[in-house]
């Protein structure tokens, strides 16, 4: 599937390493492994997948990964940390296949408390601020210096609300279709369908009766129980993957097993619940004055998760032309890209993040 960028704001690659050549070189190697292989395309993972690591937060343990440039490299670079944030119901795994090591210090992938790894406590009332807190602990503690944050969907919003909160602590953020809340209860702003024909103006109030009966359904334990079985088989979790990556491959066994094995874990059903069921918290919007660093926004066409023509990637597409003062802001959209860019097609975005890194003095 061809891939096209279209690039707004301040970051805007030279001829020489446009959004184009980049495509092109990787569809060049993607050509190479196939002839080197009669097998399907196997990245080798970059991010240390087996040495997982484990920080504790509020008495939670909180499990992360961790490369360093010295891992590929005789000598360090001097560039920064970053720190990779994932989405809803998976974990720092997918981000796999990132290498960050030409341009960055050390590259951390954080799981959330709630998934992968990471403690499952069925006595935390999750909320994005709750995610926040953790986050923000994690730099101070294991980083122990400014990182560049890198999110997607969750991990994104997760991201907006680190800036907002402790600008000191973050040297840049990278939003990945960016969610709008913790969960499907979005809070709707206004003027958020002004331009939108009458059927969106209905949908909203009947979405809420809808998500206010799921919520009563899912505190029903042992009808929460019987759904959250049928999700976490492994048939439904790659049929669900299947139709949110556009790269079909990717959605191999081990990507699967991080997921179901995460759902098996004591305490899952419980924050399965909790995150579906809790305030969605404030939405980007309402968080954006207060985050000073340098942004880059990437957002797929086709993703169906957080539609790019709809309200909030409406506005994400905007930013650059409405963020003011002397603060960074850069609007990347991928034509034929999904929800998942980072794992669907991760040597495109080791690209774009390491050009990104680079230009944008991080």
């Amino acid at each position: 599937m061809p891939h096209s960028s279209l690039l707004r704001g301040q970051f805007n690659p030279s001829t020489s390493t446009s959004s184009s050549n980049i495509i092109r070189r990787r569809q060049q190697r993607q050509r190479r492994r196939r002839l080197s292989s009669s097998s399907s395309i196997k990245l080798e993972c970059k991010i240390s997948l087996g040495e997982i690591k484990f920080h504790t937060f509020r008495g939670h343990k909180v499990a992360y990964r961790e490369t360093s440039s010295s891992n590929n490299n005789n000598s360090k670079t001097t560039g920064p940390c970053v720190l990779l944030i994932h989405g809803f119901g998976v974990s720092g795994y997918q981000y796999r296949d990132i290498d960050l090591t030409s341009i960055a210090k050390k590259t951390f992938a954080i799981d959330l408390i709630g998934f992968g790894k990471s403690d499952k406590p069925d006595s935390v009332d999750f909320s994005m601020e709750f995610w926040r807190e953790q986050i923000i602990d994690f730099i101070k503690e294991v980083i122990q210096e400014p990182a560049c944050l890198v999110g997607n969907s969750i991990g994104s919003l997760a991201a907006v609300h680190v800036a907002s909160s402790e600008p000191e602590l973050v040297r840049g953020v990278c939003l990945i279709n960016c969610a709008g809340g913790m969960n499907n209860k979005v809070k709707q702003m206004p003027g958020d369908f002004d331009d939108f024909p009458i059927q969106y103006k209905l949908v909203g109030p009947i979405f809420k009766v809808v998500l206010a009966i799921i919520d009563t359904v899912l505190k029903i334990e042992p009808v929460a129980t019987k759904i959250f079985n049928n999700v976490r088989s492994e048939e439904n979790v790659r049929n669900a993957l299947k139709n949110v990556y556009k790269t079909q491959n990717r959605v191999d066994e081990l990507l699967v097993k991080s997921i179901c094995d995460a759902a098996k874990e004591d305490g899952a059903l419980k924050c399965f619940v909790n995150i579906l069921t809790g305030d969605p918290g404030p939405r980007p919007e309402e968080l954006m004055n207060n985050v000073e660093c340098p942004m880059l926004i990437i957002w797929g066409t086709e993703d169906g998760i957080t539609p790019l023509d709809f309200p909030l990637g409406r506005y994400f597409e905007n930013l650059p032309k409405t963020r003011t003062n002397t603060r960074k802001t850069s609007f990347i959209k991928l034509d034929g890209q999904g929800h998942c860019v980072q794992d669907d097609s991760p040597e495109l975005m080791n690209e774009l993040l390491v050009k990104w890194i680079a230009e944008d003095g991080l």
